[in-house]
């Protein structure tokens, strides 16, 4: 029997050697991605260019060989594959996946594959045009979202008692002034039989103005930025709160893409096959 292999195919495993060769040099000689070189505003200059690239790539769709393999089937099913394995790297592993340069490889490649057959989905007629646009756009504006937007994500902790404090940590130790104080102002904690903690909550104040945090339920700052319940300490002399403080500038253009993505699943849904 004999086995034809589309040229498609064979393109698709020499760009995942290549990746993978390439990504494996950088990481041995230069070591792990700088993230914190593409934060704002280098990734919207980025952002801007690889837009600009991929737009000028699909005008050139009947000449280029390379628009025409990323609107290829194989392109699309490799594009899902890699979503699903990025997908798995970031929820086992405990290490920043953005700063392999492999993964940032297999993202940039999902989202462009998702960018060209967005651009080409502009072209369909009818009702299955919008509902394929709105669910499309909405998958493109999320992986916008958390690819160029990782690097402006911050991450800090915080020390919080009964003296109103305004200075907060990074993971790597550097300080940060925060724009308001925090102070404790009470502290509830419930025990199980064993004696561990098994619920406990913090009346804070925000610059003043009281707020409640509990576990997995935190106060919004802003809808950029919110504030989480991490942990106490508690002896006869006084209460201390461990906070984090999260920092997301990109959060309502992902928020917005999601929307957007479960809007167009329904209305496909909804709207059926249509020849």
């Amino acid at each position: 029997m004999q086995i034809s292999i589309s040229r498609y195919t064979v393109t698709t495993v020499l760009l995942v050697l290549v990746a993978g060769v390439v990504s494996w040099l950088l990481e041995a000689t230069v070591g792990a991605l700088p993230i914190e070189f593409f934060a704002f505003p280098m990734n919207l200059i980025l952002m801007v260019l690889w837009l600009i690239a991929v737009v000028e790539l699909y005008r050139a769709r009947s000449k280029n060989v390379i628009a025409r393999y990323l609107l290829s089937a194989q392109a699309t099913v490799s594009a899902i594959v890699f979503a699903a394995i990025g997908c798995l790297v970031v929820g086992l592993q405990s290490e920043p996946a953005t700063q392999s340069y492999i993964f940032v490889l297999m993202v940039l490649y999902v989202m462009s594959v998702v960018a060209m057959v967005t651009l080409r989905g502009w072209r369909v007629q009818g009702t299955v045009r919008w509902r394929f646009l709105v669910s499309h756009l909405g998958l493109l504006l999320a992986l916008v979202a958390g690819f160029w937007g990782a690097a402006d994500y911050q991450e800090l902790r915080m020390i919080v008692d009964d003296t109103p404090r305004q200075q907060a940590i990074y993971i790597d130790g550097t300080a940060k002034k925060l724009d308001y104080t925090l102070r404790l102002a009470e502290f509830d904690v419930q025990y199980n039989e064993a004696g561990v903690p098994e619920q406990y909550r913090a009346d804070i104040e925000v610059d003043g103005n009281p707020v409640t945090l509990e576990v997995n339920d935190p106060y919004n700052v802003s809808f950029a930025q919110s504030i989480y319940l991490m942990n106490f300490e508690r002896n006869d002399a006084a209460t201390r709160l461990v906070v984090q403080i999260v920092y997301q500038p990109w959060r309502a253009v992902m928020v917005v893409g999601i929307v957007m993505l479960i809007v167009g699943a329904l209305l496909m849904f909804l709207g059926g096959a249509k020849r």
